[in-house]
């Protein structure tokens, strides 16, 4: 790496300051009106470029929200601490973001480290984290595809890394729930690639669907990117698969998305992790996004505030769309509740310079974000936590080309249902 890449951009009250290349920017928040002898390093990877940049949009955005609460100090102890926060992309790799975070421990000495975005961020992040004993929280991949691609052993856990999202439990629930709103004949098609999602889906949903009287066409595990999805259409149509549930990321469901409908495939319901939750990844589909479903991991009806800035989930999602110009998407609370978990467990610490002193206090989280309530003691694994998480389909919007409609409630009985699933129309 370009040693240039290693400087670190100082934020001052007026603002940011970049530097760097993109893909390894360092970013500092500090406040000068206040001498220590201590700064807080927080190393931060997230996949910037790369088929899962959608989930980062909302980075910069954040880091804003951060200065403008704190000043760039936290308060410990009674004494306030400077804190930076040095961001890393991972080129949507895990093999980079395991690189990039090696670096952030063994170059720049991080007291602590936050990553988010599907396995193939988190699960590296939090293995190296784990193999140099620093303390690491992350969000934004299934529990089980967390948990299951570490070797987790669940009488055990780890001890250096925390980790809160929804569980597999809760998006299969959910997404069935929608199935089961319209008439079908509950033959689902699979599209699980040869990673992380794609392996922990094809162990633990088959005897769910099996369970439910779900039929299951699955071509098999494959390699991204996959120049073609013709031979898995085809099947799907031999099979008559009338229910799609897939985690691929925006470029493969493209590709997928066209050839289905170059061969006149027509599924009433389609599910796509790592797309779907997306607006701006299905809006180039027009009317063909029109009707998609997803589970809904946060949204503006959310009945929850952050306690970084005081906002409720609808004021959140509200400054930022008049801030970027886009439509909120899902990411935009979890990157803000990241935040949001290190802050309360700093608070807590007895030692700065004691990382068991750090992770004692991650470990102790017991609070409510502005994704929901945040414990560590609950699991169901250890050391994570499952947050709310609801149904949606998207349907035609006004503001936006597309609008998100919460259907189904079981796993988050707060958020209210504002309508029913209609299927697929073409």
């Amino acid at each position: 790496m370009n040693k240039k890449t290693h400087n670190i951009a100082h934020l001052n009250r007026r603002g940011f300051l970049k530097a760097g290349a993109a893909s390894a920017a360092a970013v500092g928040l500090y406040s000068p009106a206040f001498a220590a002898e201590r700064t807080i390093k927080i190393g931060m990877v997230m996949p910037q470029t790369g088929p899962l940049a959608f989930f980062s949009e909302h980075v910069d955005f954040v880091l804003g929200q951060v200065q403008k609460a704190t000043g760039g100090q936290l308060t410990i102890d009674g004494r306030q601490y400077p804190f930076e926060i040095l961001l890393r992309d991972s080129q949507s790799n895990p093999n980079r973001a395991s690189e990039v975070a090696a670096q952030l421990i063994l170059d720049e000495g991080v007291d602590l480290m936050i990553a988010a975005a599907t396995p193939e961020t988190t699960v590296p992040v939090s293995d190296m984290c784990e193999l140099n004993g620093v303390p690491c929280v992350t969000n934004d991949t299934p529990l089980e595809p967390y948990f299951q691609a570490r070797g987790g052993d669940p009488d055990v856990g780890f001890e250096w890394t925390n980790h809160f999202f929804f569980s597999g439990t809760q998006s299969a629930g959910t997404n069935l729930n929608m199935f089961g709103q319209i008439a079908s004949d509950k033959m689902v098609g699979a599209l699980w690639p040869n990673d992380g999602d794609g392996n922990a889906f094809a162990q633990s949903y088959p005897p769910l669907f099996d369970s439910l009287g779900y039929g299951l066409s699955d071509p098999g595990r494959f390699d991204m990117p996959l120049s073609s999805y013709a031979a898995a259409v085809s099947q799907f149509k031999a099979d008559g698969v009338d229910l799609i549930y897939g985690v691929i990321p925006p470029p493969e469901f493209t590709t997928f998305w066209n050839e289905a409908a170059q061969q006149k495939f027509q599924p009433k319901l389609v599910y796509a992790g790592k797309t779907v939750q997306f607006p701006a990844a299905i809006e180039p589909f027009g009317a063909r996004a029109e009707g998609l479903i997803t589970e809904v991991w946060w949204a503006p009806s959310y009945p929850y505030a952050s306690t970084m800035t005081g906002q409720s989930s609808q004021e959140l999602a509200d400054e930022y769309e008049a801030a970027s110009g886009r439509q909120w998407s899902m990411p935009l609370a979890y990157r803000h509740s990241l935040f949001e978990v290190i802050f309360d467990g700093l608070k807590r610490v007895q030692d700065l310079d004691d990382p068991a002193s750090i992770q004692a206090a991650f470990n102790e989280t017991d609070m409510v974000s502005v994704v929901g309530p945040i414990n560590f003691q609950t699991g169901p694994l250890p050391n994570t936590c499952m947050t709310p998480t609801a149904g949606g389909q998207w349907v035609k919007g006004d503001k936006f080309p597309l609008n998100l409609v919460i259907c189904d409630n079981e796993f988050a009985p707060e958020v209210p249902v504002q309508g029913e699933v209609q299927p697929l129309t073409y």
